[in-house]
């Protein structure tokens, strides 16, 4: 699946009357919602701090954690040499936090990982530039240095479970779509009143529907879903600004999207409909449509903040990816080693 990551988990007073239906009926609903979470540190990679941003279905992480080395980069006016960590994207399985490196440059991130556990994300390149990039085992590949994106700043939101990654390519309104599947670059197809204002495609299902947004020329953000060379305006989000300023978006297998911008813009589309969600910024939507912004959870519509659902000592300030069996990855911290990322499991 993607950051850009999927019909509700039932309540209790639906599985009341789930009760009354017949046995093969009622094992087809969906589970309630876990009531509580074991919390598991990710670790980190040297220098304590990590952040966790996508997880798939067998509960492998992905995202990004800070070395314990340095490197010095110009910046400030006037210009002065300033240190930092570098930054790596990592993967999270079997309790193991793995350093996936860079393209040759100082930061990576991962974005999304998939069931085989091949991971999207973004990273430095050794000549100062930033390309989408994917990683599979121990291979890295560089997708900006592919078809229409070489040269451009680049970067990768989503995978699905096949492989095919999608993502864009330029910035803000000179942004464009892409997919990336058995090698090839393609760019996507764009709503021809929206090609001056740019396009982003942040997810893909496993049956190759592809989610994304794009700007008209007020600043309105546009929905948009791409299946196979045709893409279609799903209806507008409201005010964005620009595209810049999607903070986060989300793509179920069951073609449900949820979202929102700094503008302060939330939405979650669903059989055909926008909505504006009041009591969550979603970050993420699963299979069930469950999802999980800030330090809440909604489930059918009733939200409740993770912070009572976790151990006492632990602390969520920002839940960023949910899988369909209802594991969360977040960031926060922990009653011993402070700031981290976070695996809730439900219990």
């Amino acid at each position: 699946m993607t950051r850009f990551h999927p019909a509700r988990i039932v309540l209790l007073a639906a599985l009341a009357a789930a009760a009354a239906l017949p046995a093969a009926a009622a094992a087809a609903a969906p589970a309630a919602a876990a009531t509580s979470y074991t919390v598991t540190d990710m670790g980190s990679l040297g220098q304590g701090e990590s952040f966790g941003y996508g997880i798939n279905t067998t509960g492998q992480a992905t995202g990004l954690s800070y070395l314990s080395t340095t490197y010095k980069y110009s910046c400030g006016y006037p210009v002065r040499t300033c240190t930092a960590h570098p930054g790596h994207a990592f993967l999270y399985a079997n309790g193991t936090m793995k350093d996936l490196g860079t393209l040759g440059g100082h930061n990576s991130q991962g974005e999304a990982i998939n069931r085989a556990g091949q991971v999207a994300g973004q990273a430095d390149t050794k000549t100062g530039g930033h390309d989408a990039a994917l990683w599979s085992g121990n291979k890295t590949v560089d997708l900006g240095a592919l078809g229409p994106l070489a040269g451009s700043y680049s970067i990768a939101y989503g995978i699905n479970d096949s492989g095919q990654v999608v993502g864009s390519w330029g910035i803000n309104a000179g942004s464009h779509a892409f997919l990336y599947s058995n090698g090839t670059i393609t760019s996507l197809p764009e709503p021809g009143d929206f090609i001056a204002s740019g396009c982003q495609a942040r997810g893909i299902s496993n049956t190759g529907q592809i989610g994304g947004i794009c700007a008209d020329a007020n600043g309105n953000g546009h929905l948009v879903l791409w299946s196979g060379s045709t893409v279609t305006d799903l209806g507008s989000v409201g005010s964005i600004g620009d595209l810049a300023n999607i903070e986060s978006m989300s793509m179920s297998n069951n073609g449900q999207i949820a979202g929102w911008a700094a503008t302060g813009t939330a939405f979650e589309y669903s059989n055909g409909t926008i909505t504006n969600p009041a009591t969550i910024t979603p970050n993420a939507i699963n299979d069930n449509t469950v999802m999980v912004g800030g330090h809440s959870i909604d489930s059918s519509g009733t939200v409740q903040d993770l912070n009572t659902l976790v151990p006492a000592g632990d602390q969520i300030s920002y839940a960023t990816a949910i899988n369909d069996n209802g594991q969360i990855v977040a960031d926060g911290s922990d009653a011993t080693t402070g700031q981290a990322a976070l695996l809730l499991n439900p219990s």
